[in-house]
């Protein structure tokens, strides 16, 4: 159906905005994330056939998929799952798109799949666990 499509582009549009707003657009985010993720220690593992960066120097953007989500899975976060998701389906759930957003949910299995996984990943997330490895590693403003 269009309207569903049309829905899922503003929903898009949103989570990217959100998403590259932190992970791009905060200058703390890298140092942060360097911090509190062993990023630099699984660079460093053979765990592909490709290097662990595009550029050895770059910044998050540099990094290849495989150790961006591996980082944030092992400190129980999984960042890379739900930022910007919430933004995108809450403010939809507070506008005018409400119904048709609980619509699709209900007959449109592609779109229940996707919701479904995020939450499920973020039911196994573990901001505990998360938090004592930012307590361990993170020093001084960059919490």
């Amino acid at each position: 159906e269009g309207k569903w499509r049309e829905i899922m582009d503003k929903l898009s549009d949103v989570s990217v905005e959100e998403y590259r707003s932190i992970v791009r657009g905060d200058e703390r985010f890298v140092k942060y994330f360097r911090d509190s993720t062993p990023e630099l220690e699984l660079t460093g593992l053979n765990i592909g056939s490709r290097p662990a960066k595009r550029k050895p120097g770059g910044g998050v953007e540099s990094l290849r998929a495989i150790p961006w989500n591996m980082a944030w899975t092992q400190t129980r976060c999984n960042l890379p799952t739900w930022l910007g998701v919430g933004s995108a389906i809450g403010g939809a759930l507070e506008g005018d798109d409400k119904e048709v957003l609980l619509e699709m949910y209900r007959e449109w299995g592609a779109f229940r799949t996707v919701v479904d996984l995020v939450e499920m990943v973020v039911v196994k997330s573990e901001s505990d666990i998360h938090g004592m490895y930012e307590e361990a590693l993170v020093k001084g403003e960059g919490r």
